[in-house]
């Protein structure tokens, strides 16, 4: 006989907004650690004045849910025929450890999939700075395609 199929519970995604200037005060403390850690230069008022120019600029989705935060960028790509791209400049959790908080930020990539068709995007440049492991972007958003990028240091 066979066995009755298992039906999986449909993903319930996780709450999400945009980020507030109020934020800042939640989110704070560990979100300009993790600044401080990449950009080592820049002092606390800079990476919160920079966070905060970018709160109401259209260019910018920037997120937040209880435990993460995720920014995207529109911009265009570069030649002669340019293309309008979202580049995700980082999706970050406060503990990336913790398996839940990690499910539920990957539910940004799903809303910046639709964020990307409504400005028209060609492209999202994803993976670039995310604590989101790539299995759980490819279930949110599809196939990714790698591309390697060939630099040289100055």
């Amino acid at each position: 006989m066979a066995e009755p199929a298992v039906k999986e519970a449909p993903h319930e995604p996780a709450f999400m907004r945009r980020f507030e200037t109020a934020d800042l005060s939640t989110h704070g403390p560990w979100l300009l650690k993790r600044f401080q850690a990449k950009f080592p230069s820049f002092g606390e008022r800079e990476i919160a004045g920079y966070l905060s120019g970018l709160i109401y600029n259209n260019e910018h989705m920037f997120l937040y849910q209880d435990h993460a935060v995720a920014l995207a960028q529109t911009t265009f790509s570069a030649g002669i025929r340019p293309e309008k791209i979202v580049q995700e400049r980082f999706v970050w959790v406060q503990d990336r450890t913790n398996k839940a908080h990690l499910e539920a930020a990957a539910d940004f990539y799903t809303e910046m999939k639709v964020w990307a068709r409504r400005q028209d995007a060609q492209r999202i440049l994803v993976c670039e700075d995310s604590d989101v492991p790539k299995a759980l972007i490819v279930a949110r958003i599809g196939r990714i395609f790698d591309t390697t990028i060939c630099h040289v240091r100055m």
